[in-house]
């Protein structure tokens, strides 16, 4: 895909989200008071892992905004949440990185110094069958631990022992892998 067409989708995507949180901040209940106050959704993004968990998550908190991609690296992720990020200054973000390449500390500190004004971040780190899981685990517990608003979820610690949470490419999630990670997610939110 090229660069226009992401951002084309890129696009296409932030309109889609305006459009729905408009549409809900008129909608009314049969005694017509708003059912909806203008609460920001989350903002999600990541990689394909992220994308996978979007319709259940979804299922039990709104979501403002999601950009997540197959195969995204951790410069991407840069570059897509400093654009996005204007979007959705109010909404807690929930990201994922390190699944599909090593991280160094600068570019983790890249993403949580774009994020770092948000209400609330929820990092969720890596299980992946890749050398550099431990590593980048690692960077991303030290970075995290910076940002008092930030929480890491550690999905390599909850996937553990369970083969069943993940497809046969071992990162990429089945059904009870997606609720677990779901799950995860919204312990944190509801604290």
């Amino acid at each position: 895909m090229s660069l226009s067409a992401i951002q084309r989708a890129d696009d296409a995507a932030r309109a889609k989200a305006e459009a729905a949180k408009e549409a809900a901040q008129q909608s009314a209940n049969n005694d017509g008071v708003v059912t909806d106050t203008g609460t920001p959704g989350l903002w999600v993004t990541g990689d394909s892992v992220i994308l996978g968990i979007r319709n259940v998550l979804a299922q039990y908190q709104k979501i403002e905004l999601i950009n997540a991609r197959v195969g995204r690296q951790i410069g991407e992720l840069i570059e897509v949440a400093k654009t996005d990020q204007q979007y959705v200054s109010n909404s807690p973000v929930v990201l994922n990185m390190g699944n599909n390449n090593a991280l160094r500390e600068a570019d983790v500190r890249a993403v949580m110094e774009i994020v770092k004004n948000q209400p609330q971040i929820i990092v969720v780190n890596t299980a992946v069958p890749r050398s550099w899981q431990e590593s980048n685990n690692e960077i991303i517990a030290k970075v995290v631990s910076d940002y008092s608003n930030a929480t890491l979820v550690k999905w390599n610690v909850i996937s553990k022992n369970h083969p069943e949470f993940f497809a046969e490419d071992g990162v990429h999630l089945n059904p009870p892998g997606v609720n677990a990670y779901v799950a995860a997610i919204l312990e944190v939110l509801q604290k």
